[in-house]
């Protein structure tokens, strides 16, 4: 059972095995390997600093011991901290312990990067791809020979069926045109004038070359002619119905070719600096948000759209054999400010209310935090703009059990480079310092339904965080991005809508970050600041099912963290099966 507890401490939780001197004053600094875990080296100081280990429970870091032992309250065998006088600290592993780890270390590359705006955006049929098929005469629809919308149309089939007498009367004008042209035609040309002019007048009122050369052919008038499709396309409209008299020009059918799509998005004043006509954006499809698309933005309505802040972009799209269909919901990415110099991935950077680091490898497989300062950020990339000079080769994979190990096992904390008694210090939105609470808005009831599909669907990514299944958490998040993206924020004016573009973008983020992971316990991290703007989103705008706000305050290294949940009974997802009962729920929505 001991055992079982140790190596829940994190997924792979990286074991400080160091011991404290005892009437010599020495310390063994040599590696460990031993049980199928990992267990790092001293800190390394300055020359004469002193040094003196206690032992406590990462579960429980108010229990305090100075000597091994059991906690006495989960029965998890209790770890060493050493708190030095030195303010370096380091992470010392062997080999295999790297490889269990999955730490990834590589060289700081260059790069170019820019910060990018997300807008949330509509797919919408090209207005410029559209047809309107109508009745060059009067008559009599006989036969439809398309009768469903969404049926795509080729050009040259046949539409419609149609009984005009006009048509029969201008018909039998052209045989008797023809006629009298091959009688007095070789005499007088004025006839093959009037055939010509009777020929002309039967294809603009719709016949085609070929059934005039019918016609011409069999010398029979045709009372009820069949109608082809001018161009190819897909039905979005049918106006008209077996037996119904139409009129000249009353509209049959409306044709669509989805071959190119506009897609429609919102920004405000502000946004629109960033880009211009004939940039190329790129464009993520709610569903198919692996394939990076391209659009190029054709244009930018340069007036405010009626009662709202914001202009609307548009942007052609190309759709190769129809796959997206108008009405699907999209992000448009927008990419600003850009700027050269190194860049890392996203994971690779470690940060919290406090600032950001990331783990430099000074020898061999000892790593060093290093304070940093980020740049433009990308979903997946990040600039450093200053902390690293481009010659250090830094963990990629890896820096959150790296951090965990020194908050939770060594009580440093990298991001301010001193030792804390407890290990952490809180956060901005730890239970003792809570952020404000958020504006409470009047929403329409159809955004309330749709923010209760987003936290309908968090819950799934809940349940799969306290299963502890990665794989399962990327999965929810695809339900979650989805539900996201069909919020309409159209609905919201003014404030309202300015703070939920805030808390978009937030749960956006951590989403982002949360999905680009396989490791459970940064999944978790990014987790926490999901649930935190899903959270606000809820206060302020309320939803139509009941949602009880749960904390747990030993959660992210006893930072503590907040979830939703639909159920009133405590399943921690900080820590599933290990502490699925820690947590008390702080508030009922």
């Amino acid at each position: 059972m001991k055992t079982f507890w140790r190596t829940l401490a994190l997924l792979l939780v990286l074991t400080a095995c160091q011991t404290g001197g005892s009437g010599s004053g020495a310390s063994d600094s040599t590696h460990h390997e031993h049980d199928g875990h990992l267990h790092a080296g001293h800190d390394h100081g300055k020359t004469g600093a002193v040094s003196a280990t206690t032992y406590t429970c990462p579960m429980h870091p108010q229990i305090v011991q100075d000597k091994p032992g059991s906690c006495p309250i989960c029965g998890m065998d209790l770890v060493p901290v050493v708190k030095t006088g030195s303010k370096a600290a380091e992470v010392m592993l062997g080999e295999s312990q790297v490889k269990l780890a999955g730490i990834r270390v590589e060289a700081v590359a260059s790069g170019t990067l820019g910060n990018v705006t997300t807008l949330n955006a509509r797919l919408a049929a090209d207005q410029e791809q559209t047809d309107v098929i109508s009745t060059r005469a009067a008559g009599r629809i006989e036969r439809l020979f398309v009768k469903e919308i969404g049926q795509p149309v080729r050009k040259g089939q046949v539409l419609y069926e149609l009984y005009s007498e006009a048509l029969s009367t201008y018909q039998q004008e052209y045989l008797v045109a023809l006629q009298q042209e091959v009688e007095l035609g070789k005499t007088e040309a004025r006839y093959a004038s009037f055939r010509r002019a009777a020929e002309q007048r039967l294809l603009l009122y719709g016949m085609t070359a070929a059934q005039i050369e019918t016609l011409a052919r069999t010398r029979q008038v045709q009372p009820r002619l069949p109608f082809v499709a001018p161009a190819s396309g897909t039905v979005t409209e049918i106006a008209a119905s077996e037996g119904q008299y139409v009129g000249e020009g009353a509209l049959l059918y409306r044709l669509v070719d989805l071959g190119r799509l506009w897609v429609e998005a919102e920004l405000y004043a502000g946004e629109a600096a960033n880009v211009k006509v004939g940039q190329t954006v790129q464009v993520r499809v709610v569903g198919y948000e692996t394939e990076p698309l391209t659009a190029r933005v054709t244009f930018i309505n340069p007036e405010y759209r009626a009662g709202s802040q914001v202009l609307v972009l548009r942007a052609a799209l190309a759709n190769p054999g129809g796959r997206f269909q108008p009405g699907m919901q999209a992000r448009v990415l927008i990419q600003h400010a850009t700027q050269r110099g190194l860049t890392l991935p996203t994971d690779a950077v470690v940060r919290d209310a406090s600032g950001s680091v990331v783990f430099v490898e000074t020898v061999a497989n000892t790593f060093q935090p290093r304070r940093v300062k980020t740049g433009a950020e990308t979903e997946d990339r990040v600039a450093v703009t200053s902390g690293l000079t481009g010659d250090e080769r830094v963990v990629m994979a890896g820096a959150y059990l790296l951090y965990s190990e020194l908050i939770l096992k060594k009580g440093v904390n990298p991001m301010t480079a001193q030792t804390e008694e407890t290990g952490v210090k809180s956060t901005p939105n730890s239970e003792s310092n809570p952020a404000p609470q958020p504006q409470a808005h009047a929403a329409p009831a159809p955004f309330k339904r749709q923010l209760t599909a987003v936290y309908q669907q968090s819950l799934g990514l809940t349940e799969a965080l306290i299963a502890s299944d990665a794989g399962k958490a990327k999965t929810a998040v695809a339900g979650v991005k989805k539900a996201l993206g069909s919020v309409d924020m159209a609905l919201l004016k003014g404030s309202a809508h300015t703070d939920w573009m805030g808390q978009l973008s937030g749960m956006n983020t951590a989403l982002s970050q949360l999905e680009a992971t396989t490791d459970v316990e940064a999944q978790r991290a990014a987790y926490a600041g999901f649930e935190d703007a899903l959270y606000r989103s809820v206060k302020a705008f309320g939803i139509e099912k009941p949602a009880f706000r749960q904390f747990c305050p030993m959660a992210l290294g006893n930072k503590g963290a907040y979830w939703l949940s639909d159920k009133k009974p405590i399943r921690n997802p900080y820590f599933g099966d290990a502490m699925l009962t820690c947590g008390e729920t702080k508030e009922t929505l």
